[in-house]
């Protein structure tokens, strides 16, 4: 499923495209659904959830031995311990559907662990994307990631180098408020556009200038 319509596309390409026209600074845009598929710790999620079903329930055995010697009319002594068991292995696997749900998921993840999988997978489509291969190292990387709630950027040497950092915090500071308030097209849009102010201030246009990456916004999928 798309995160943009085809309109929020063509209006976050057009601020791109202006943005770019009074610069020699190239801006690009990448947004996901997550960086990571954190599969490690929702399933160690499950499992300790399992466990601490398995130990709660045997403090219950003896509740549940009568209830087996009710059901069944043959001794065995493998009912027990299976029956704890299944309790167990299905309490676990509910716990990790559950931890499926985005809120749970990042109770979970962890903050910490967020942020590293979001600039780890920002820092790769830097370099996958050519934003760190412009004329001039001036690019400068626009990262959203939905499940963490997250914005990465990533402004190439050229540009980093004169720019103070609290200008691109501001940035990202507005832009996660935008997302927060489901206003992602726009307020990527306006981001855009502060983004390409900094550059214009500091990376004027060559004569020979030329878009060297795409404008619109790239769309990556889920575990890519």
């Amino acid at each position: 499923m798309s995160i943009f319509t085809s309109e929020e596309n063509d209006r976050i390409s057009r601020a791109i495209a202006e943005a770019e026209s009074s610069t020699g600074g190239e801006i690009v845009t990448a947004v996901i659904p997550e960086s990571d598929d954190y599969a490690y710790r929702e399933l160690l999620f499950g499992v300790m959830v399992g466990s601490l079903v398995f130990i709660a329930v045997s403090l219950f055995a003896p509740f549940f031995q009568s209830v087996l010697d009710r059901l069944f009319w043959v001794e065995g002594a493998a009912f027990l311990p299976m029956t704890l068991g299944l309790i167990a292995f299905a309490a676990g696997n509910i716990a990790y559907i559950i931890v499926q749900i985005p809120a749970i998921d990042r109770m979970v993840i962890g903050k910490a662990l967020m942020a590293e999988a979001v600039r780890r997978r920002a820092l790769r489509h830097f370099m996958e994307s050519g934003c760190s291969d412009t004329i001039d190292r001036t690019g400068v990387l626009l990262f959203i990631s939905i499940l963490e709630r997250r914005v990465e950027l990533v402004a190439d040497k050229g540009i980093n180098d004169v720019v103070a950092p609290d200008t691109w915090d501001r940035i990202v500071s507005s832009l996660v408020r935008g997302i927060k308030d489901n206003k992602t097209a726009d307020a990527l849009s306006t981001a855009i556009g502060e983004i390409g102010a900094v550059l214009a201030e500091h990376v004027p246009p060559r004569k020979d200038d030329e878009n060297e990456l795409a404008d619109g916004p790239k769309e990556l999928g889920k575990g890519s």
